[in-house]
């Protein structure tokens, strides 16, 4: 589960696997109109269709709390090479629990049941 998964972070995973010499332990399918294994938020809420809806733009269609507390990912290797990795950290972990929410959301998953 992933908020633009199929579009940024699977597709910048598997070229840094390449650029490293790392082969990945599982071949992935980046085909449209999905949602196994991999389930996109962005896409699933977007219907496929552009523009897209970003994942601070969603929690507050949603009504829930922004993940974008004074940090967003274009900063985040600013942050890192300012030491601040404890404010990543964080980041990254309300960007994880938000996108979890999200997809509860999407699946009428009931609060504390696992999808």
């Amino acid at each position: 589960v992933g908020h633009n998964a199929l579009d940024f972070d699977l597709p910048f995973i598997y070229k840094r696997s390449i650029v490293h010499s790392v082969k990945p332990s599982l071949q992935l399918s980046f085909e449209k109109f999905q949602i196994s294994p991999i389930f996109d938020t962005m896409r699933v809420w977007d219907q496929w269709s552009t523009p897209a809806t970003g994942l601070d733009q969603l929690a507050r269609i949603l009504g829930l709390e922004s993940s974008k507390q004074g940090i967003d990912g274009s900063q985040v290797y600013d942050y890192y090479l300012a030491g601040r990795t404890d404010e990543i950290y964080s980041y990254c972990k309300r960007d994880v629990e938000l996108t979890r929410a999200i997809h509860r959301r999407l699946v009428f998953a009931a609060e504390g049941e696992t999808p």
